[in-house]
């Protein structure tokens, strides 16, 4: 909904448009990092150095991609232009390109 169909203005702050990004951001490094550690044993290892487990370490690398992103993302003028049809199709697409990567790369290994 936006503006030029209801005659309101979507209300979305610049944290929520921020942190739909950085989510959108996080969607595709969690995809990156779990091939990363499918192909390189010793990333995986290292890892699972960090925390005990390389699941654990990659949790929280992702909501430190997150937190971080979102933060970034909120502080810049760029994602105050983008509206909330715009972020959906963002999140939608890398929702939808991280899956298709997962579904490729473990069909092929």
């Amino acid at each position: 909904m936006n503006i030029a169909t209801t005659g309101k203005a979507s209300g979305l702050t610049a944290a929520t448009k921020g942190f739909t990004l950085a989510a959108a951001v996080t969607v595709l490094f969690n995809t990156a990092l779990s091939w990363a550690k499918d192909a390189y044993a010793p990333l995986q290892d290292f890892m699972k150095s960090l925390t005990g487990h390389h699941w654990t370490t990659h949790g929280l690398a992702d909501l430190v991609v997150f937190a971080g992103l979102g933060i970034v993302f909120t502080r810049t003028k760029a994602v105050g232009m983008m509206d909330a049809g715009r972020l959906v199709g963002v999140l939608t697409a890398s929702v939808a390109v991280a899956a298709l990567g997962l579904v490729v790369w473990f069909a092929i290994h």
